[in-house]
């Protein structure tokens, strides 16, 4: 799996703080589980929510069971459903999953933000309002909260199992975060 990112994601990772609740796409679900990186940003939230249409989604390329496990040693997991998506959203023609998501983080309301790597999901999260964040970004606020001393060597895992990033804003982030 690859995903590119732009540099409209510096800005919102360089404003991270904890959260109380936090919903999980496929992708970022994916690239933390097999760099095994799930336990690390696990901390992160006091309740991770995975809507059925993104365990469905990783269901396809690998059992969800083990990251949900990582996650849940750490932090509450809940499995939800999700009866409608939003209509502001399903004007975005998105993948279930993402739909999903964004419906969901809505629903939980302010403070909840969405795990978004897509970047058709994130502008659409962007111009809707709701809270964002994408598994770099779930790195560079463990850091920055102290559960890792340096996001450099986590990032490289993401990297390896191929996430693709453009190489200006990954130095802008590295810069952002002193590595």
């Amino acid at each position: 799996m690859s995903l590119r990112f732009s540099i409209l994601m510096v800005k919102s990772l360089m404003k991270l703080d904890m959260n109380s609740i936090l919903v999980l796409n496929a992708s970022p679900i994916i690239l933390l589980g097999k760099a095994d990186l799930l336990r690390t940003v696990g901390p992160l939230a006091e309740f991770w929510f995975v809507p059925d249409g993104v365990a469905t989604e990783v269901e396809k390329k690998r059992p969800i069971n083990p990251y949900i496990a990582d996650l849940k040693s750490c932090s509450k997991v809940s499995m939800e459903s999700v009866s409608q998506i939003n209509p502001p959203i399903a004007a975005w023609d998105l993948g279930q999953g993402e739909s999903e998501v964004l419906s969901l983080a809505m629903q939980k309301g302010p403070g909840t933000k969405a795990v978004l790597d897509d970047l058709q999901a994130r502008k659409c999260a962007k111009l809707l309002d709701i809270g964002l964040i994408g598994s770099l970004g779930l790195l560079v606020m463990a850091k920055r909260v102290g559960l890792i001393n340096a996001a450099k060597p986590e990032i490289n895992k993401l990297i390896e199992v191929g996430i693709r990033i453009n190489p200006d804003l990954l130095a802008k982030i590295y810069q952002g975060i002193g590595e």
